[in-house]
Formats: structure tokens, C-alpha cells, sequence
């Protein structure tokens, strides 16, 4: 089992355009190779991993472009870089640039392995939340306590006994 981890960057606002392209690039099979999407002033930069080369490659550009000329109000051209070949002195706008090349390093990106790490909530599930605390560290202990504590229970039983059937026990 795979997840995809991809980055997006902001230029001031979210636009809503970018999820609505990720959105249409899932219905499309065609964000899988996606590692980091940045929309700026007119320009959609789409990372992708290197190892998408040839016909493969060649199709991925067509359907991203076809998306981006189709964005809602505008009309976005696309700058396609290789995941290794991201660098500050690229063109893609000030925040591309700036950040860009830090995201990728430090963060993986890509398809992975789908680990339980991952959910949200791991620690609800953790066993100690699950089935309540672990026993007392003196299990014997206590057990040993409440054997040789004579007449711990004979009391309540005999108030029992007494209240519902108006007797003494017969010893």
C-alpha cells in the first residue's frame, strides 16, 4: 500500500484553481509523478520525479498543459522541472526559487510506503489507550492482600443474606 506526498506552495492566498487542477490530475491518473505544484502570476511550476522520462514524459506534459490552459479566468502556462534539477536560480517566481529546493530535501516527497505513522490519530490506537492502562506493576501483590484479609466479604454477604430474607445465617 502507497501514498502520495506532494508539496504545494502558496503565494500569498491559496488559490483554489491549484485544487481544482490536483483535483482533475487524480481524476486523470496523471498526478502520481507529481512532487511539488506552484501557481504564480500566470505560471503553473510542476515537479515531477526524474525517473518519468520518454513517451511517459511526453504524456504527463500534454494532459498538465491541456489542465493549465483550461484554469478558470486565466490561462496558465507550465514550467516542467525535473525533481533533482529544482535550484533557487530557476524561473517559477520568488517563492518557487526561495523554497523550492528546501521542500524537496527535507521532506519526502513522492509515492511511499504507507505505514501506520501516518494516520492522524495513531496514538488513539496506541493498545495502552485501547484496553485502558497496563496492570499494576504487583499483580501477586494485591491478589495476597485481599486472600488474607479474613471476613473482607462474609460481612457483606451476611447484611445480604439478612435483608433479603429477614434471617441470620446459621453457622
Amino acid at each position: 500500500m502507497s501514498v502520495q506526498k506532494f508539496a504545494v506552495l502558496w503565494e500569498g492566498q491559496p488559490d483554489t484553481r491549484v485544487i481544482d487542477l490536483i483535483e482533475q490530475s487524480i481524476v486523470l491518473t496523471i498526478l502520481s509523478p507529481v512532487k511539488l505544484l506552484n501557481a504564480s502570476k500566470g505560471t503553473l511550476v510542476v515537479v515531477h520525479d526524474s525517473k518519468l522520462v520518454g513517451e511517459n514524459n511526453r504524456l504527463f506534459c500534454l494532459a498538465w498543459e491541456k489542465l493549465a490552459a483550461g484554469v478558470m479566468y486565466d490561462e496558465w502556462t507550465v514550467l516542467f522541472v525535473k525533481d533533482t534539477g529544482a535550484a533557487p536560480g530557476l524561473a517559477g517566481g520568488r517563492i518557487f526559487g526561495q523554497f523550492a529546493r528546501g521542500i524537496l530535501d527535507s521532506n519526502e516527497t513522492g509515492i511511499v510506503e504507507f505505514t501506520p505513522d501516518m494516520f492522524l490519530f495513531k496514538d488513539d490506537w496506541a493498545p495502552e489507550n485501547i484496553n485502558g492502562p497496563p496492570p499494576s506493576e504487583e499483580p501477586e501483590a494485591e491478589l495476597q492482600r485481599i486472600e488474607h484479609a479474613p471476613g473482607l466479604f462474609d460481612e457483606d454477604a451476611d447484611s445480604w443474606r439478612e435483608s433479603t430474607t429477614g434471617s441470620k445465617p446459621v453457622l
